[in-house]
């Protein structure tokens, strides 16, 4: 496992010095924010297919306390960093680990503790997860909730599950948030609802390859219409995917 995170990051600075103060993490500081860094493996000399974790400062409009895991990659933009219509690899269990073990530790927090769906980079030929403290800088510096998600990282592993990736629900990832912590299946890559206009044949594909042991796809019932379901069952039935919904 290799930790990067950027030299403007408070939050990511936070979270890589007690994985390295306190669990003896390696730890590298980028010059950019390593949403903008394309193959950070580079960097730090990461083994093929050797894991990358990317600790950062989560931003929101409304500042919601929030702690996040996520993917990275994008649909049809890439406004913050990587590329078009590509994804880094993700590996859902590992991050599903994180998950459940930042709300373990953050019970007794007033934090939204959540996936978020994929929307940046940096691209990467090598699995990207994202850890992120949401949303503004009393919660960036905090340093008792710093050194939680830093435990958290430290003590996840691919804890056994079935790995699907997420199509629909909000940028929040409620509903795939409370089945990876309910039941023993991980999300990977998640398209939100708001993206439906960019999801093709191939943007499927991209999701299900670069999420690591997927086995389909879980789609939020309620987040479309029939017409929209259809179209959904027909792309993913087009490139032989499968699919239920939930």
């Amino acid at each position: 496992m290799k930790v990067v995170y950027g030299s403007d990051d408070v939050a990511g600075r936070n979270i890589s010095y007690f994985l390295e103060k306190n669990f003896s993490v390696e730890v590298a500081e980028l010059g950019d924010h390593p949403v903008y860094h394309d193959y950070p493996e580079r960097e730090v000399n990461a083994a093929k297919g050797e894991l990358i974790i990317i600790p950062s400062q989560h931003k929101s409009m409304k500042n919601v306390r929030s702690l996040t895991v996520h993917a990275a990659g994008n649909f049809d933009t890439n406004d913050l960093g990587g590329e078009k219509n590509k994804m880094a690899p993700y590996d859902a269990r590992y991050a599903r680990g994180v998950l459940l073990n930042i709300t373990k530790y953050a019970k007794d927090l007033d934090y939204q503790i959540t996936y978020e769906a994929t929307h940046h980079g940096p691209f990467s030929e090598n699995p990207i997860v994202f850890v992120e403290i949401g949303s503004s800088d009393v919660e960036y510096g905090d340093r008792d909730v710093g050194y939680l998600v830093a435990r958290s990282i430290y003590e996840s592993f691919d804890e056994d599950a079935e790995v699907y990736c997420g199509i629909g629900g909000l940028h929040y990832s409620s509903k795939f948030t409370k089945i990876a912590l309910g039941e023993k299946i991980a999300i990977g890559h998640i398209a939100s609802k708001y993206r439906f206009a960019a999801l093709t044949p191939e943007a499927l594909l991209e999701m299900y390859n670069k999420t690591l042991g997927a086995q389909g796809f879980l789609i939020e019932n309620k987040s479309f219409d029939s017409l929209q379901k259809n179209s959904l069952k027909k792309m993913l039935d087009s490139v032989s995917l499968s699919y239920k919904f939930v």
